[in-house]
């Protein structure tokens, strides 16, 4: 039976959708009256899933493919319960968010622009543009979905509670090569015989040395992906010649994602 410290975080983590590892231990800080770090930490966790095991519950965490911060979440263990959650929504609404989950998983990106799902609307009926825009809000709402820049994108509650309907989304989604976590915002070894996928943040981890392969990389944001060698031979081919715009400075991306098989490796920072 769960002691009364172990109910108030139950009821925190219910009330909130998700929470971050800063919000769990300030929660935990004030519930047991100590702060808590590290072990403290994981061992609540471990220890409220004893408790939520026989009714198919879990507190799971993964990082965000944006942020790198650790999120947390109580998730439903069984996937067409998990699915029920989005029955908050009316029927077109759920149809669109269907409609964006499902473009955001085809994108090399892991994210769609916010005018091309307003504008999905003329494809669902009884759903106007206004309809679709209050349907986004309410998908920012419950923590489905986040928005920066123009670009809507999954949050940690979508990746941890609705990972096996992605899956069956698009059988071409991996886990990244490093954590073993699913990869939507991922870039590819630019190597043809390997493939392997990552989360930004885990091969730059390792010095964006794929582990795979062995293969160095150049940049996350050079657009061939070239290894360290050719690059630097490049530039130096290059300097006596007029400069060429960085990635850094080209245009963002406005109009949607970029679609599998493109060379081309693009990445959202946003959180």
């Amino acid at each position: 039976m769960a002691d009364e410290q172990q109910k108030q975080v139950l009821q925190y983590l219910l009330y909130k959708s998700l929470i971050s590892i800063k919000d769990l231990e300030n929660v935990y800080a004030t519930v047991y009256e100590r702060q808590g770090r590290g072990d403290e930490i994981r061992n609540l966790v471990k220890s409220l899933n004893d408790l939520l095991k026989p009714a198919q519950l879990a507190v799971k965490s993964r990082l965000c493919e944006d942020s790198n911060e650790e999120y947390f979440a109580l998730i439903n263990l069984i996937e067409s319960e998990a699915a029920k959650h989005t029955l908050e929504f009316s029927a077109p609404e759920l149809d669109l968010f269907k409609w964006i989950l499902k473009e955001i998983v085809s994108t090399e990106t892991g994210s769609v622009s916010s005018t091309d799902c307003i504008n999905h609307s003329a494809n669902i009926p009884k759903l106007s543009k206004t309809d679709a825009q209050k349907a986004l809000d309410k998908f920012f709402a419950a923590q489905w979905l986040k928005e920066r820049e123009g670009e809507v994108s999954f949050t940690v509650r979508t990746l941890l509670e609705l990972e096996p309907m992605l899956k069956k989304l698009d059988d071409d989604l991996e886990d990244c090569r490093v954590c073993n976590k699913l990869a939507v915002k991922r870039v590819v070894c630019p190597e043809e015989s390997c493939g392997a996928k990552f989360h930004r943040y885990c091969i730059s981890r390792l010095k964006l040395k794929c582990p795979n392969c062995n293969r160095k990389w150049a940049s996350l944001d050079d657009e061939n992906n070239l290894s360290q060698t050719s690059a630097s031979q490049n530039l130096s081919q290059t300097q006596s010649q007029t400069p060429s715009t960085s990635s850094s400075e080209a245009p963002r991306r406005q109009n949607g994602g970029v679609r599998r098989g493109r060379s081309r490796l693009e990445s959202d920072d946003s959180d």
